[in-house]
């Protein structure tokens, strides 16, 4: 039995990682900011969602934690009491403008304090786990390669987030558990739900974008809505299932590559994404240019729609490349993947 201590416990990857684990008989210690109550729930909740025995989340130890303290605001003398893998997926996770100041404190100060802490209190042979976004790429051109990145000015980037997962990463580089090799850099793509039932416990992302669509698409049917998009613009659409199966591998391998990219090797196209949501929605998407957009203006409604999609329509305006290998890619999400996960959430997921 291995034991791993997984903070940010009642997130949307942290719940389905936890499950998994207490599934395959390992040790939890399961670390957030939110009440037992609600790491429990959520934890039971990624069980269901991985056809597991949600009473298997009696077997999860809840602590809380923060952040914001060098010390992790615990007893860390019981969190570290035995070796194991320290899996850092707290984070703040917001495209929103004017919240520099929080996603720094929260992703780059409190991913330092947590990298710290382990390397003053983890017992010999524990390795650190560091969950990132493949997106920390921002808005360079070219391949974003697996390696340890450069500082890069906010302008790089489409959000604050993006820009405070990128300043951790580079703090994490400087670190000496870099240096002895004892961190493992995980880079997920666009996380969707699960695989075999499209069902997501999650309204970010993609279901952010969704959320409005449906809230527009309901209210007055039948419109067309126009996006700028990349003519090549494809999302890695990664189901939590495959990106769980894929990290546990890594973390349990030979930590000689620190950084890897966790995308499928093949991404979805914007224009099959939209043409799956329109099959469900009463609404037509199209993807066109800003050259398209400029000798058609968008009318009132689809002016309304875009903007209140600013935040996330930024991400099919690029085409992205991303240096990834066989042994830490999920499966791809086939066309029939992808109607699973937009019908489920339009059925089940979305807000009444």
């Amino acid at each position: 039995m291995a034991n791993h201590v997984v903070d940010g416990a009642n997130g949307f990857v942290a719940s389905h990682l936890i499950g998994a684990l207490v599934a395959r008989g390992d040790s939890v210690v399961a670390l957030a900011r939110a009440s037992e109550e609600v790491v429990r729930r959520k934890v039971s909740d990624a069980l269901a969602t991985l056809h597991l025995d949600p009473d298997m989340v009696k077997k999860v130890q809840v602590r809380a934690f923060s952040l914001a303290e060098p010390e992790l605001g615990t007893s860390v003398s019981d969190v570290f009491a035995e070796p194991c893998t320290y899996w850092h997926s707290a984070a703040l996770i917001t495209f929103f403008p004017r919240r520099e100041a929080e996603l720094h404190a929260v992703n780059v100060v409190g991913s330092a304090n947590t990298a710290a802490a382990f390397a003053r209190h983890a017992k010999p042979g524990s390795r650190y786990v560091h969950v990132s976004t493949a997106y920390q790429h921002g808005t360079t051109h070219g391949r974003a390669f697996e390696q340890w990145p450069e500082y890069g000015h906010p302008s790089e980037f489409r959000n604050d987030y993006e820009h405070s997962k990128r300043s951790a990463e580079v703090e994490l580089s400087q670190t000496g558990l870099a240096r002895k090799g004892d961190v493992l850099v995980t880079r997920l793509g666009v996380m969707v739900g699960h695989s075999g039932t499209g069902r997501a416990l999650s309204d970010l992302g993609i279901y952010d974008f969704l959320r409005v669509i449906a809230l527009f698409a309901r209210r007055t049917p039948g419109e067309r809505v126009r996006f700028v998009c990349h003519p090549r613009a494809a999302l890695h659409l990664t189901p939590v299932d495959g990106t769980v199966d894929r990290m546990l591998a890594l973390a349990g391998g030979p930590l000689d590559r620190p950084v890897r990219h966790l995308v499928p090797s093949v991404a979805v196209p914007v224009t099959d994404l939209f043409a799956a949501i329109s099959a469900h929605l009463p609404v037509e998407l199209v993807a066109v240019t800003a050259a398209d957009v400029e000798a058609e203006p968008f009318g009132r409604f689809e002016a309304i729609v875009n903007m209140r999609c600013k935040f996330t329509s930024p991400y099919l305006r690029y085409e992205y490349e991303f240096e990834s290998h066989q042994d830490a890619e999920p499966p791809p999400v086939t066309p029939r993947i992808l109607d699973l996960l937009i019908s489920w959430y339009v059925r089940e997921g979305l807000p009444e």
